[in-house]
């Protein structure tokens, strides 16, 4: 309630500019209530501007109005409704009648519009309009995209044309165009919903102000998109190249893309997606998806993120072909242990996890470890369940898995802490790259796993060990040689500086090594596995 009055009262601010043609309205109103003769006219004015007032600034009915007709970003059109050139007008023209005499009303009429100009602005100014560029009144550039588009696709005897457009055209392509189809319209950059994933997530991409060409074009094959506009400031993006996307043309102020192997590209490879949903906590979550709608769930985050885990397993089809949890931490497994007592419409077809040693055993070597959520995550009758172990190895949907590490002796010989040193660190393979998750494991087993395994650590891509912080020795991440390192922690222990964690000495040890760097900051971030 108190949110939704603040964005009221900030627009309301805004609409009102200087205040001083509000404060000219309600002096309107106030002389009219006066006036005997405009008794009608009075309770006309006086009636819908308290209902206005009424509705637009009551925040249960503004909110209601906000999701039904406006969105809250463009909830300041609602003040448009406030006849206040109306009503200024009318007292107006009931003052200027009511005068004797024609100097009389001359005079008066000299004061009404020097008042209207010294407590007004100036609209029509460069700021508000622009001179006409063509007789379609549309910007030229949208004109232009929309042309290029046409005979290149004539030329290539391409019938289906999907563009995504730059937010600042989207809508004039579509009023010069309607053969060229988009993934979504002006009703969305009004906080309208998309009406599917892809199409949400190629908004969310070209929203963002560092764009992840990567996966705009996943997505963009998923959607079908198969032409892009973008500025020419910004240059001949590399990136897109790499996604499948060829300049065809180009106008003054845009460069138009092609892409033309629709999905063939993807086949075989994963979006990975790192996400970072709690309030400043670390935790781990990941989702991997493929472009024929399987999807495999790591961990999911603390019980808290349950409703949020939710969303996003249904925003992506709800099918859930394989939820692999790391180790019985609150922090990987609160949400899946929450959320499986009521699945919904949720569907899980393999559960993989560790065959962890008991609580009480790991309180012996880490009694100040919390087992409570390891203890409720036992408790569930999970049928599809399945232990893993390091060696094993087995395969989703295409997709390589290779356990390195799980609870078994060798953890229980070495380790001080099993719930961490027990994780299941495993890599997934593609057709041609892979990615080390290492969950929670530490320094413990880094000496064991360096020595088992030598040069076949080799990963294109790594999840940093216990989120970045202490985890694995520096010998062990460079055997690794990622070129990319996901830390599933929040801004505060990536810039810890007390020497308590040591985040910051892993982060400068892997971007020493050529690793670029992710973290909660910029999540969700996601990359192709090819």
């Amino acid at each position: 309630m108190r949110e939704t009055f603040h964005i009221i009262m900030s627009m309301y601010d805004s609409y009102n500019g200087t205040g001083m043609q509000p404060a000219l309205c309600f002096a309107c109103l106030i002389y009219l209530m006066v006036q005997k003769k405009e008794k009608e006219k009075r309770f006309l004015f006086l009636g819908y501007t308290l209902l206005f007032f009424i509705i637009c600034f009551f925040p249960l009915t503004a909110k209601a109005v906000m999701r039904v007709c406006t969105g809250e970003e463009m909830y300041w059109r609602m003040f448009w409704l406030l006849p206040s050139a109306i009503i200024t007008a009318y007292t107006a023209v009931v003052i200027l009648m009511q005068a004797d005499g024609k100097i009389k009303r001359y005079l008066l009429l000299s004061v009404m519009l020097l008042v209207i100009v010294m407590t007004g602005t100036n609209v029509y100014s460069g700021a508000v309009f622009e001179r006409k560029q063509n007789h379609y009144n549309l910007p030229q550039a949208a004109m232009n995209i929309c042309d290029i588009v046409e005979q290149d696709a004539k030329a290539d005897g391409i019938t289906h044309k999907k563009l995504i457009a730059a937010h600042e055209i989207l809508s004039s392509v579509r009023q010069y165009d309607a053969d060229i189809l988009q993934p979504y319209g002006y009703d969305v950059l009004c906080g309208g919903k998309p009406d599917t994933e892809a199409a949400a997530q190629i908004y969310r991409i070209m929203d963002a102000e560092e764009k992840n060409w990567e996966a705009l074009g996943f997505y963009a094959a998923m959607d079908d998109c198969n032409y892009l506009a973008y500025p020419a400031a910004e240059g001949d993006i590399e990136g897109l190249t790499d996604c499948g996307f060829d300049i065809v043309g180009a106008e003054e102020e845009y460069y138009i893309y092609r892409r033309d192997d629709g999905k063939e590209r993807y086949k075989g490879r994963w979006l990975i997606t790192q996400y970072g949903l709690g309030e400043g906590q670390q935790l781990m979550f990941y989702t991997m998806q493929d472009l024929e709608g399987h999807l495999i769930v790591v961990d999911g985050g603390w019980t808290t993120d349950a409703d949020n885990v939710r969303e996003i397993i249904t925003r992506l089809g709800s099918h859930v072909d394989a939820w692999i949890l790391t180790h019985p931490h609150p922090d990987h497994i609160g949400a899946f242990t929450e959320l499986y007592k009521n699945l919904g419409s949720i569907k899980i077809d393999k559960v993989y996890t560790v065959d962890m040693a008991e609580p009480e055993v790991c309180l012996e070597t880490a009694p100040w470890d919390d087992t409570a959520i390891y203890e409720e995550f036992k408790k569930l009758d999970i049928p599809q369940l399945t232990y893993v172990y390091a060696g094993d190895t087995f395969e989703i949907k295409g997709l390589a898995v290779e356990v390195l590490n799980a609870y078994d002796d060798n953890v229980k010989k070495l380790s001080e802490d099993l719930l961490n040193d027990g994780s299941m660190m495993f890599r997934v393979t593609a057709k041609e790259e892979s990615m080390l998750f290492c969950a929670d494991v530490g320094r413990d087993m880094s000496d064991y796993l360096l020595k088992t395994y030598g040069d076949d650590l080799k990963s294109d891509y790594i999840q940093m060990g216990h989120h970045g912080n202490g985890g694995l020795k520096s010998d062990f991440y460079k055997m690794v040689r990622a070129k990319k390192a996901f830390f599933d922690a929040p801004d505060w222990l990536m810039n810890d500086k007390s020497g308590r964690y040591t985040t910051m000495k892993n982060t400068y040890l892997m971007a020493s090594n050529g690793a670029k760097i992710y973290s909660f900051s910029t999540a969700p971030n996601q990359m192709i596995l090819k």
